[in-house]
């Protein structure tokens, strides 16, 4: 049995779906419809049943399922364990961060690994979706985590910094608007909460400012409240930096997000995913202080 055939076997089992299984699999729906066919054909046995819903597994099927994913496991692992005995500085790492988290703060510091390391090809996948890295989804993952939580005790890595957050406005919107004024145009702008004003607002320093508005990306926030569209709870690493922008009167940041790099303990001794993990550690606490809301790179606290 060809392992390329229960890839997709296994996908289209999921998703339900030619579509859908093609999003797993980076191929186009017509692809994996020939695949299956072709696999069902090979065997002789029909492992789905075609409805106008959907996908849906014959006993056939059902029965191959436990199996299938068994062989995923170990394709899966064989597949780490070599990698991990790779000792070369060349290849490919795949990383996956939110976009919050690097802006153009990591930018750098990932160019400057480019240039010192020219064989090592680097796949940034921007995504806020947790990837398997037991299924080598992605290879090294920089995540926000609440605060004091941990990751999944089947993967290693360390908390790099502890993100904090402030309230935020454009140095413009702020001498358009008295934000002290009852039942006046200020508002704030919400994340993807439906209340008018949500807690963080009624806990806030402006209680009485409502919310409008919902945005749920913090880069998105970002840049509506430099446009002036409201006043914001923002993570200062990105807030700080923006000359445009200032912390109401009276805010102080607080600890929002721990940030953790995380790896499959399989691939902790290939040489480039070992040195990129060093190297990204020490670009994130030498910036902790901006992290931690401690430091403004244009001196505007």
């Amino acid at each position: 049995m060809d392992w390329d055939d229960v890839r997709y076997f296994l996908a289209l089992a999921r998703a339900g779906s030619i579509r859908g299984a093609g999003v797993l699999l980076d191929v186009s729906h017509s692809t994996v419809a020939r695949r299956v066919e072709q696999f069902e054909q090979h065997i002789g046995v029909r492992l789905f049943d075609r409805t106008p819903s959907g996908y849906v597994l014959t006993v056939a099927g059902e029965d191959m399922i436990e199996t299938a994913s068994q062989m995923e496991l170990d394709m899966n692992a064989l597949e780490r364990r070599l990698l991990g005995q790779d000792g070369r500085l060349e290849g490919d790492i795949r990383i996956t961060f939110p976009d919050s988290l690097t802006s153009d703060i990591l930018m750098p510091d990932i160019v400057t690994f480019s240039r010192e390391y020219s064989e090592i090809n680097l796949e940034l996948v921007l995504s806020y979706r947790v990837f398997d890295l037991s299924k080598r989804e992605a290879d090294i993952a920089l995540r926000s985590m609440r605060c004091g939580s941990l990751p999944p005790p089947h993967l290693i890595g360390r908390k790099l910094a502890t993100i904090h957050y402030a309230h935020y406005a454009s140095r413009q919107f702020l001498q358009e608007h008295d934000l002290e004024q009852k039942d006046g145009p200020a508002h704030w702008i919400r994340w993807d909460e439906r209340e008018k004003s949500p807690s963080w607002i009624k806990d806030s320093l402006y209680p009485e400012i409502p919310g409008r508005h919902n945005l749920a990306n913090g880069m998105m926030q970002l840049q509506a409240v430099r446009a002036g569209l409201g006043i914001a709870s923002l993570p200062c690493f990105a807030a700080d930096r923006e000359p445009n922008l200032v912390r109401l009167p009276g805010s102080i940041s607080h600890p929002y997000f721990d940030m953790w790099i995380l790896s499959h303990p399989d691939l902790k001794e290939t040489a480039r995913m070992r040195i990129f993990k060093d190297h990204i550690t020490r670009a994130v606490l030498q910036k902790a202080p901006l992290y931690e809301g401690k430091l403004s790179a244009v001196g505007h606290h």
